[in-house]
């Protein structure tokens, strides 16, 4: 397979991702290299990782997505990074415009970015706020850092962004148990961040934003048109933006005192 001319790393994070990250590596085989920082999977997920030629395999303690992300770009070996998650593809448009980009290309831009193509349930979601969804993938980490609130951090260039055709393949197939701990998960780690930058909830952030997010993505990002699928995206938009703040409100207030599963049975 046909190998970057520039000097591309990309790098993934991963825990226990034994079902999907042997096609996320597939998809990057033309890459110079792939490092992948594992938060010590239990499952196969080191065996398929190190199965691979071109990837570069460490472990580390996870301490948050951010923190794990720049710990692989640590590892990485060029200059130029593409960021990569365990759960996405690389497809097949996506890969040959990165491969045509020229020398003039990289001097001009130092970062470039991407659609994200998410299929939940096995199908393609093309509205509900998750498409186009453009992120910034591929960037020269001289220009720039990774910065945001975890989990949702992002790479900020200095330099010039780019958009270029070409979808990141993201499949979301969870089921609707495995979709609401992720999101109280994901509303749980911003509503701790929020709170060590001295964020405080207000009465509105409970109840106006989670309906607002709702109505958001369901009508005027025009969920309606994915059927279930859309009305599901939409419930949890405004399910995650009413846990993160009432999370918020529990750290502020010191409430919520953590109790074990059987204690509540």
């Amino acid at each position: 397979m046909t190998r970057s001319a520039h000097g591309i790393s990309a790098f993934v994070i991963t825990k226990n991702n034994a079902l999907k990250i042997g096609a996320c590596l597939e998809s990057l085989r033309w890459a110079d290299e792939v490092v992948v920082v594992d938060d010590f999977s239990t499952d196969g997920t080191p065996d398929i990782c190190r199965g691979y030629a071109n990837v570069s395999f460490s472990q580390n303690d996870f301490q948050g997505f951010r923190e794990q992300k720049n710990q692989a770009m640590k590892l990485a070996r060029n200059n130029w990074l593409l960021k990569i998650d365990a759960d996405e593809r690389v497809s097949d448009a996506m890969r040959e415009n990165i491969l045509a980009l020229t020398s003039s290309d990289l001097t001009t831009f130092s970062c470039f970015e991407f659609r994200r193509l998410t299929s939940f349930w096995d199908r393609w979601i093309r509205h509900a706020s998750f498409y186009p969804d453009y992120c910034p993938r591929l960037f020269d980490r001289r220009h720039g850092e990774c910065r945001g609130i975890n989990p949702h951090d992002k790479f900020m260039t200095t330099g010039r962004t780019k958009r270029l055709a070409g979808d990141i393949l993201h499949f979301q197939n969870w089921s609707l148990d495995t979709y609401a701990s992720r999101t109280v998960l994901y509303s749980t780690i911003s509503a701790e961040e929020y709170f060590k930058l001295g964020r405080r909830a207000k009465w509105y952030h409970a109840t106006l934003r989670p309906l607002y997010t709702f109505l958001y993505r369901y009508f005027i990002r025009l969920g309606f048109l994915e059927g279930r699928r859309g009305f599901v995206i939409a419930v949890m938009g405004g399910y995650g933006t009413f846990v993160k703040y009432m999370k918020l409100y529990e750290l502020q207030n010191g409430l919520g005192r953590a109790e074990r599963m059987e204690d509540v049975r």
